[in-house]
């Protein structure tokens, strides 16, 4: 087998990648595919997001997500809608799989180019009954608010179920309004407020989130999975985006101390203010984030800190306990901050740099947004940190419980910081 982009004296295909799938196996395959991702022009990546992915063997279909990330929005765009196309011919269960990861791969980079598909994409469902099922509706207008609209006055219940969620899923401020007017006529299991939280918003108008996302851009090769080159082929481009120049300490041990445990606290990054309280932060300020690693998830489910005007942690969880499972710190480095494209605004867990300073958060379970410990406000959406970054100690890695993510509230009244972490 090639280890280059040449076959025979010719450039590597799509084709080619999808042949030795099918004719000389897995790891054949996956050897030319990581070749071409490598190697290949974008054209010749792009190939593979045409008709050629749609004869992608299923025992590669784990591999579909290396592909999607790094082709062309263009090629993306053409591709899902082929996908829509084939999904109208009822395709056999194989087929229809793998249209709903291309479908879900799109409402997650490329939304606005499913517009114009949404309402085929809402009789059609795919990836019914998943979380992703509704992401697509997150590119809605105004005209696709008026035709949910008119799905709530229909008889069938299951419809208006979907329209509601999909009301839901956009977060725009008409449609989460359509949405709280027709709440009570749903029979919904689940008080408004948590509907309103699934989709990361208080409100019409009023998301837990800030809009501004940048992602931390590690030091080469300091996380294996964002720093060296994994199989099968080029690394996801969120690992590798230019960074906005300025260092930020990130890891080590903290200054403050923990109000259960009384150890070091776990200093996670220090970031200027406005990174992490926006407006109300001061611009000249840096803001110190610490946490007790040893304690966060195992004595407590979620732990406070109130921030001094020097960017200090003081804890506000009390009590006396020898924790389970002390943990040693995050070694210590420095950090870009480098801001998100409109492509990696939404990500999901599992795929990418999910390292990241505002936006959306990615959650592993339900929305979980805690209250303010001191104003019972509820706290907005900061940042978050993914899992495997290394310890000082060397043959450990951090993991929030197990390969999950940690989060960070800020309540910028209060100056009061909050943590949790979700794993499966």
């Amino acid at each position: 087998m090639s280890d280059n982009a040449f076959l025979d004296g010719r450039r590597l295909s799509a084709r080619d990648v999808i042949q030795a799938f099918l004719d000389e196996g897995h790891d054949a395959g996956v050897s030319q595919l990581r070749i071409l991702l490598r190697d290949g022009c974008g054209d010749e990546v792009d190939e593979l997001a045409g008709d050629a992915l749609l004869a992608w063997p299923p025992r590669a279909r784990n591999l579909i997500d290396k592909l999607l990330c790094v082709v062309s929005e263009a090629a993306l765009a053409r591709l899902a809608a082929r996908t829509v196309d084939v999904l109208e011919q009822a395709p056999p269960p194989d087929m229809r799989e793998l249209c709903d990861l291309i479908i879900e791969a799109a409402s997650l980079q490329i939304g606005p180019a499913l517009q114009a598909q949404l309402g085929r994409l809402f009789a059609l469902a795919p990836n019914r009954g998943h979380t992703c099922e509704d992401w697509p509706w997150r590119a809605a207008q105004a005209e696709d608010v008026a035709f949910l609209a008119d799905q709530l006055v229909t008889q069938d219940p299951k419809q208006r179920r979907k329209a509601f969620d999909c009301l839901l899923e956009t977060r725009r401020p008409d449609a989460l309004a359509l949405a709280i007017d027709a709440y009570p006529t749903m029979a919904l299991p689940y008080p408004l407020p948590q509907l309103l939280r699934s989709v990361d918003h208080d409100g019409p108008g009023q998301p837990l989130y800030p809009g501004n996302c940048a992602h931390l851009i590690f030091p080469p090769d300091y996380i294996e999975e964002g720093s060296a080159d994994p199989a099968p082929g080029a690394q996801h481009p969120s690992w590798t985006l230019p960074g906005d120049g300025a260092l930020h300490r990130f890891g080590g041990v903290g200054s403050g101390t923990c109000g259960l445990c009384a150890g070091r606290l776990h200093h996670l990054v220090t970031l200027p203010e406005h990174a992490i309280f926006g407006m109300h932060g001061a611009d000249a300020s840096a803001l110190s984030l610490e946490v007790c690693l040893s304690c966060l998830g195992w004595e407590r489910g979620m732990l406070f800190y109130r921030h001094d005007h020097n960017g200090l942690a003081h804890a506000l969880d009390h009590g006396a306990v020898i924790p389970q499972f002390p943990a040693n710190p995050l070694a210590p480095t420095e950090v870009r901050l480098a801001p998100t494209p409109a492509r990696w605004t939404w990500q999901s867990w599992g795929g990418g740099n999910l390292h990241r300073v505002g936006g959306p958060p990615v959650w592993i379970q339900h929305a979980d947004y805690p209250d303010c410990p001191a104003c019972a406000r509820t706290m907005r959406f900061a940042m978050q940190l993914n899992s495997y970054l290394p310890t000082t100690d060397e043959t450990e890695w951090w993991l929030w419980g197990s390969g999950g993510i940690g989060y960070v509230f800020q309540c910028h009244p209060c100056r009061t910081i909050g943590y949790f972490w979700q794993c499966t």
